[in-house]
């Protein structure tokens, strides 16, 4: 798994790819809750993400939970199909905002 961060008009856009699981999610956890201090508003670029397990939604379960204690606005985008049969599955879709593109998140 790689996680990276940029700012895009004043959003702090984390981008992962590759797995994400037991292995990989402290450093997505880290690098989240980071990017949380830092900006008003963090999206999260799910569209390179190959695989997550049940590790990886939780921890961005823990990120919704830390933006809405700090006040910030969070959002996912870019999921892929298996990525987002695994958010139905766990029925924790509705809980999310949740923007297809990139653009889509910065207004959303």
């Amino acid at each position: 798994m790689n996680v990276e961060t940029r700012t895009r008009d004043g959003v702090r856009i984390v981008d992962v790819s590759g797995d994400v699981d037991l292995k990989g999610s402290p450093v997505l956890r880290k690098t989240l809750f980071g990017a949380l201090k830092e900006a008003p508003k963090v999206a999260l670029n799910l569209a390179a993400i190959r695989y997550i397990d049940s590790s990886g939604i939780a921890v961005m379960i823990e990120g919704l939970k830390e933006a809405q204690r700090l006040n910030r606005d969070f959002v996912l985008f870019g999921m892929s199909p298996a990525v987002l049969d695994v958010f139905k599955l766990t029925h924790v879709i509705r809980i999310f905002r949740v923007a297809e593109t990139e653009e889509e998140a910065l207004i959303a």
